[in-house]
């Protein structure tokens, strides 16, 4: 299977759309968001927001990662936040491996110093991926969110470059 990494483009916005559409749901996020259409989807995250795993053989992108400043202060300027998705029928085929090298290693040519992010404490399948792409805990924000009758934490973790 052939992937390449690269910037966004428009044409990816349909697949990007379908892929959010697909995996948020109350087990992984404190509100499911939809999006109606790439137009919809694309006032939230223009173009060249992230970075995108293309499938050669499915002509489509499988997956995307988000990056961004965490606010618009002057002090926040070495530091991204970001937001991962991969197409469920590409999960765990390493996708999101190359996602995070990609990431990472746009972030050192852009004199990024810290990726950050945030994750319910409930979703250990996450955690456990990000750990292993060198992400470390940072902090908790204990019974952060009341979700399905029982407070759920949310966790900070970050990856130092």
């Amino acid at each position: 299977m052939t992937i390449s990494i690269r910037p966004s483009l428009w044409s990816d916005y349909p697949a990007l759309v379908a892929i959010e559409n697909q995996i948020w749901n109350e087990e992984n996020t404190p509100q499911v968001i939809t999006y109606s259409s790439a137009a919809a989807y694309k006032t939230h995250y223009p173009i060249g927001t992230h970075l995108v795993a293309f499938s050669e053989l499915e002509g489509k992108a499988v997956g995307f990662i988000g990056f961004h400043p965490p606010t618009h202060l002057e002090a926040h300027k070495k530091t991204w936040t970001i937001d991962i998705g991969v197409d469920p029928m590409m999960q765990r085929s390493g996708v999101g491996e190359k996602l995070m090298d990609a990431v990472k290693e746009e972030a050192e040519k852009q004199g990024i110093h810290k990726l950050s992010l945030r994750v319910l404490g409930t979703n250990q399948g996450a955690i456990r991926f990000y750990q292993k792409n060198g992400f470390v805990i940072e902090g908790t924000l204990k019974e952060e969110f009341w979700m399905n009758n029982q407070f759920i934490d949310d966790i900070l973790m970050s990856y130092i470059l």
